[in-house]
């Protein structure tokens, strides 16, 4: 997850690109924890993690850099990681059982306790983590922290439990990144280090912990066995497009502060009837996301040449990504290294179209997205020679 967070930060952002720590920490513990529901859960996990997303802070964290606000930054980057990682951790939680009644009221639990708090306490400005002076920011972090309670009570102990180890470890994470990077643009200001970077590492590794915690310390249900049999291929990759298109429709063009998780909600229902979906809500989605940010960075932000070539091989490339789910889905060590590949691939373009050009590949490699990638791929090899050799299966 500390790699999925550094890679969101530079190829993503906003909630689609919370998608790819979401996807990839759930990967993780699917291959150290062997289940038959790990696409379900990494379906639950891309959306749930990528509902924090839609919290703003970047203003909290110009507070945290600054000495005069650096405790009032901390504590509004703290308890926006917690709730962050509260609120995934329960929606993970309802992986387990995803039955059609549970995640209905759990979805509508959320979404009418993130309009109260919106309403009652963000809206207002009551309690305000970003600037009030220089273009204030519309908030949303109390919403969601009525959202991860709400959750949490309609799903039962088990998320409660998660929720509480997951609001530690993102404010620990969050708050404690915040600090390395306020002290040292405060105290260094002469070193010119990538001091965001090591905040976002820094809270996903203390995220990617704290569910990888729960996961070890807690009595987990058995998966219910059901599976639904995949359609043609056709009508699989027509479904993946329309749900992807739904999701980024809503999600960009619904009039709430909350858009994402309105449309992330609703498709989670809809995985609960057509759980052959969840593959592509986990992972083809968060790369067709991944795709389009390029392309955009490609003809608009770095003007590199025209729109719509580019926006055509975004989804040409999104597509050949779903052909490979649909080949590999059911190994969670394959699919790991095939999504972080295929981000860490996108990052090293995204480099070196920079205007700076082969300078910011460099800069990529220092950054560790390379070298972080190699080392867990290297990990996930060495564990499977160690389990082939116990069980003499190679």
């Amino acid at each position: 997850m500390m790699l999925g967070w550094g890679l969101r930060g530079f190829i993503g952002g906003g909630p689609f690109g919370a998608m790819i720590p979401g996807a990839m920490v759930v990967l993780a513990l699917g291959f150290l924890y062997p289940r038959r529901d790990w696409t379900m859960l990494a379906a639950f996990g891309a959306i749930g993690v990528g509902f924090g997303g839609e919290m703003t802070y970047g203003q909290t964290v110009g507070f945290i850099v600054k000495a005069e606000t650096f405790w009032w930054g901390f504590l509004g980057l703290g308890l926006k990681g917690a709730i962050w990682g509260a609120l995934a951790g329960a929606v993970i939680v309802m992986g387990f059982t995803p039955r059609t009644r549970l995640v209905a009221c759990g979805a509508a639990a959320m979404i009418l306790a993130t309009w109260a708090g919106w309403k009652l306490v963000n809206e207002p400005k009551l309690i305000y983590f970003s600037n009030l002076l220089d273009r204030p920011r519309p908030e949303i972090w109390a919403g969601f922290l009525l959202a991860a309670v709400a959750l949490s009570k309609v799903v039962g102990p088990l998320a409660q439990r998660w929720a509480w180890v997951c609001f530690v470890g993102g404010f620990i994470g969050f708050g404690v990144g915040g600090a390395i990077q306020g002290l040292g643009r405060i105290y260094t200001p002469e070193l010119n280090l990538h001091w965001w970077k090591y905040m976002e590492f820094f809270f996903g590794l203390c995220f990617g912990w704290a569910l990888a915690w729960a996961m070890a310390h807690s009595a987990l249900p058995e998966a219910d066995g059901q599976e639904d049999e995949a359609p043609s291929w056709w009508v699989e990759m027509g479904a993946a497009i329309v749900m992807a298109g739904a999701l980024f429709g809503v999600a960009w063009n619904l009039d709430v502060r909350f858009a994402y998780m309105v449309g992330g909600s609703l498709l989670l229902v809809v995985l609960t009837r057509f759980r052959w979906l969840a593959k592509h809500v986990a992972y083809s989605v968060t790369f067709a996301a991944v795709a389009l940010d390029l392309a955009r960075y490609w003809s608009k932000e770095y003007q590199r040449g025209p729109a719509e070539p580019a926006y055509t091989v975004a989804v040409l490339a999104a597509l050949g990504f779903a052909w490979m789910v649909r080949k590999w889905d059911g190994d969670p060590g394959r699919m790991l290294n095939l999504l972080m590949w295929a981000c860490v691939g996108d990052a090293l373009v995204k480099f070196a179209i920079h205007p700076k050009g082969i300078s910011q590949l460099v800069n990529h490699v220092a950054a560790g997205f390379f070298v972080m990638a190699v080392a867990v791929s290297l990990m996930m090899r060495r564990r499977n020679d160690g389990l082939g050799a116990v069980t003499g299966t190679h």
